[in-house]
């Protein structure tokens, strides 16, 4: 088996039986890979202070023995960026671990994707490292869903197709599961939940954006926790599953203190 080195961010570390870890990172080149990391548990010297979920590494791997769809080994991972804040403050330790929820669930085992990675870096830093850490969440989920090619249509109505000028509501076509997903006023009288006009401008602006001059976009509260909502029952229609880290983030956004937390 030839050995072979690879760059990614860790998404995912599990225990394995009494000594071993299942590390799950996403790179560049590699995509989506789960290794086992044997005795790391223990490890006093190859491991300490590396798995560390949402850490940036260059692992140092082996590939499956019998099959391409095994588990990889991990024989040893250098420290490239510890991204510690995020482990540190819970807020942003939330949003992180609800983006990384977001890139397992939508992406596959060795299926890179280079302008994924280069989202996930780019979300991940500014998580880390700027205010207001659930506004990249925000960012994130509209970017990755445009990369997965669910890009959600955030402009018109999916019954008459006019562009929407007021308050919208979430409209699954129950047909079709990735169809479009709002219905304008005119076409839903008395609408559930509805989004303000502001909070769709502002999404639609996000999805035509650049990353560098998202920095610069200040979300306003009500329309951030309208939106993550609106991208939560999206993506749950898409995925057929709910995601798990959503009831703890819808908590944490509701919650009484929210405006200084966001």
């Amino acid at each position: 088996m030839n050995a072979r080195t690879c760059e990614g961010l860790v998404l995912r570390v599990l225990p394995f039986g009494e000594a071993d870890k299942l590390v799950t990172w996403y790179g560049a080149q590699t995509g989506r890979i789960t290794a086992i990391a044997k005795s790391a548990q223990k490890s006093k010297k190859r491991f300490v202070n590396k798995l560390e979920p949402f850490s940036r590494l260059r692992f140092f791997c082996r590939p499956p023995r019998r099959s391409s769809s095994g588990l990889y080994f991990l024989e040893e991972a250098e420290l490239l960026s510890a991204h510690l804040r995020i482990r540190q403050e819970y807020p942003r330790f939330l949003a992180a671990t609800c983006l990384a929820e977001l890139c397992l669930r939508f992406t596959r085992d060795l299926d890179p994707d280079p302008r994924l990675y280069t989202l996930l870096l780019w979300a991940v830093d500014a998580i880390s490292s700027r205010d207001r850490p659930f506004r990249y969440l925000l960012f994130f989920h509209l970017k990755l869903l445009q990369l997965a090619g669910y890009k959600p249509d955030l402009i018109h109505c999916r019954r008459c197709r006019k562009p929407i000028s007021g308050p919208a509501c979430f409209a699954p076509d129950p047909q079709n599961a990735d169809g479009a997903l709002l219905l304008c006023g005119h076409c839903q009288p008395t609408p559930s939940a509805p989004l303000s006009l502001q909070a769709l401008r502002m999404a639609a602006h996000v999805q035509e954006s650049s990353l560098d001059s998202l920095h610069a976009l200040q979300v306003p509260v009500h329309c951030l926790v309208a939106v993550l909502n609106l991208l939560h029952l999206y993506s749950q229609r898409l995925l057929q599953a709910d995601l798990h880290a959503w009831p703890v983030l819808r908590a944490w956004l509701c919650g009484p203190e929210k405006p200084s937390r966001l």
